[in-house]
């Protein structure tokens, strides 16, 4: 799996879906929402750190968004 820093989440998601919408959420984190999502689940904690992405919270945004399986591959 390729390696994704945040910089490169937000404009991989951007890019698929420009309704995808970032929002600081306190000392580095970003909180991810799309329009289209309903309920608890229209956010996504997104954590702004120096490296990459786990492959736990790449599974994670996929899965709440509903995006395509193999979407960060």
């Amino acid at each position: 799996m390729p390696s994704f820093n945040t910089l490169k989440v937000k404009q991989k998601l951007k890019k698929h879906d420009k309704r995808f919408e970032f929002f600081t959420g306190g000392n580095h984190q970003w909180i991810i929402y799309h329009p289209d999502i309903d309920g608890h689940k229209a956010s996504c904690p997104l954590t702004d750190h120096p490296g990459d992405v786990s492959k736990h919270v790449l599974d994670s945004i996929v899965r709440r968004f509903n995006l395509p399986k193999g979407f960060f591959k």
